[in-house]
């Protein structure tokens, strides 16, 4: 899906070159196996450089998915952006001085693994629909970005209910930061 031809770029050492990728997701593997939505195409800024040794990709990559708001439930649009290196050797031993496998460059390449990764990695932790969202009534369940409900705003730890009903007993109750004596 991602693929581009370097045949010619393994040839010309220390040649750059840029390319523009579009494509198509249908959807990325999101927690417990819940296809997370990919609503836009898929763009790709890639630059490959032929560093003598090896070929070093470097991308930007942006879409558009579909997620559900962790407060409130509903389902919205967020543009997200990742960056992925890739590094692929032309000629050489197959291990790097860190230990690591780096595959051979064959004359095209795929990045469409790299893509889905960097996607998935700027997914966010907590999706919301907006910084100033409310959420949910933990009682009735109603969006309280839609308005008030009409439950009990004083309802509170019931662990604490003691200590509450001891400071409404103590005139002053600590009000004003000293005890009364």
């Amino acid at each position: 899906m991602f693929t581009i031809s370097v045949a010619r770029l393994k040839k010309t050492p220390a040649e750059e070159r840029r390319y523009r990728l579009a494509g198509k997701l249908q959807s990325l593997p999101g927690a417990d196996g819940e296809p997370i939505p990919v609503v836009s195409p898929v763009d790709v800024l890639l630059t490959v450089t032929n560093a003598g040794d090896f070929l070093w990709a470097v991308g930007e990559v942006e879409a558009a998915v579909r997620l559900a708001c962790s407060r409130c439930l509903r389902e919205f649009s967020l543009a997200i952006q990742g960056r992925f290196e890739e590094k692929y050797r032309l000629h050489g031993e197959a291990v790097a001085e860190t230990g690591e496998e780096i595959p051979v460059a064959a004359d095209e390449l795929d990045f469409t693994a790299p893509v889905v990764e960097s996607l998935i990695l700027a997914l966010p932790m907590k999706p919301l629909c907006s910084e100033d969202c409310r959420g949910l009534c933990p009682h009735c369940g109603r969006d309280l970005n839609a308005g008030r409900c009409t439950c009990s705003e004083e309802v509170g730890d019931p662990r604490l209910q003691v200590l509450a009903a001891f400071l409404k007993q103590t005139k002053g109750g600590g009000g004003s930061g000293g005890t009364k004596t």
